[in-house]
């Protein structure tokens, strides 16, 4: 058996003395190509390494973006690596949230400009301008619309407040709920106040309230002023009071004068409907007081006036 090595051409086949593996050396020829080529190799790689080698995948991509990968330790040194860890984060996000990125709102800066706020307020539903707000479904209790000034002051108050079409509807529709009970509420204890009045009058006029009242009619006659007016004066004076004054014009016996007779006078002995009616035929039969009525008498002819009023209970 010969340890001789087979001679082959072009190069010479020898061991690695580190190694003891055999290692190859081109003939001159080659070598000097292979050193020409490895030297051009190194040379691009160190250019590549510099200046001269292919670029980056993100080449063009702006400095912040891909520091803003960076920041967020996502590995930028392949597409389709950095790709899914983004679309993934971004899904995550998502189910966080429970709605996708263009249905969320952004609080606006406690320093936040004038426009930035009315911006945030017009994603949720806050008009651009006051006049916007619609009013038109806000009714009262009696069906009528909500009062111009009142409707103008509810939309420049909503609109400061930056509230939505709906919210400040809402809230008109409460403040006129409210101003109804309220109005409700003061015509309830207007009249039970004048009921308590009405009693209390009754009770101090006695059997002569029927009487009373008649001549507290003629007052008005007198007075010439309208069942509104009295219910004005009513709402000053309460109840008692308009009719005790109106009974004190009623009663007197000439327009430019006031003349009360009391319970003993002619006048006064007649306080009921039945009353008046026995008063009146107890005159006619007096030939005498007949005779001065018929003269034109001014006390007789009042006395019957008032006679007939509360026998018709109708004032003249």
């Amino acid at each position: 058996m010969t340890t001789e090595r087979p001679h082959l051409p072009n190069h010479h086949h020898f061991f690695n003395h580190h190694t003891g593996r055999p290692r190859f050396h081109f003939d001159e020829a080659g070598a000097a190509g292979g050193a020409a080529g490895g030297a051009g190799a190194a040379g691009g790689a160190g250019a590549a390494g510099g200046s001269g080698g292919a670029s980056p995948w993100h080449t063009g991509i702006e400095p912040e973006t891909i520091g803003f990968w960076q920041n967020k330790g996502y590995d930028i040194s392949d597409p389709k690596t950095l790709a899914t860890a983004v679309t993934k984060n971004y899904r995550d996000a998502e189910k966080h949230f429970g709605v996708p990125a263009d249905r969320l709102l952004k609080m606006p800066a406690a320093d936040a400009k004038p426009e930035e706020i009315a911006a945030f307020r017009e994603r949720l539903g806050m008009p651009k301008e006051a006049k916007d707000y619609d009013f038109s479904t806000v009714k009262d209790a009696a069906g009528q619309a909500i009062a111009q000034p009142l409707a103008d002051a509810l939309r420049a108050s909503a609109h400061a407040a930056g509230l939505s079409k709906e919210a400040a509807a809402a809230v008109a529709r409460d403040v006129v709920k409210h101003l109804d009970s309220a109005t409700t509420e003061k015509a309830n204890i207007a009249n039970a106040n004048q009921e308590a009045d009405r009693a209390k009058l009754k009770q101090n006029w006695g059997d002569k309230f029927e009487f009373n009242r008649l001549q507290a009619m003629e007052g008005v006659r007198k007075l010439g002023i309208s069942q509104e007016a009295v219910a004005g004066l009513e709402a000053v004076m309460g109840y008692s009071g308009v009719m005790e004054a109106l009974r004190k014009i009623g009663l007197n016996t000439r327009e430019d004068t006031f003349v009360e007779r009391g319970a003993g006078g002619s006048l006064g002995q007649a306080t009921t409907v039945e009353g008046a009616i026995a008063r009146k035929a107890e005159l006619m039969a007096d030939s005498a007081w007949a005779d001065r009525f018929l003269k034109g008498g001014a006390a007789e002819k009042a006395e019957m006036t008032r006679l007939d009023q509360m026998i018709s209970g109708v004032a003249a």
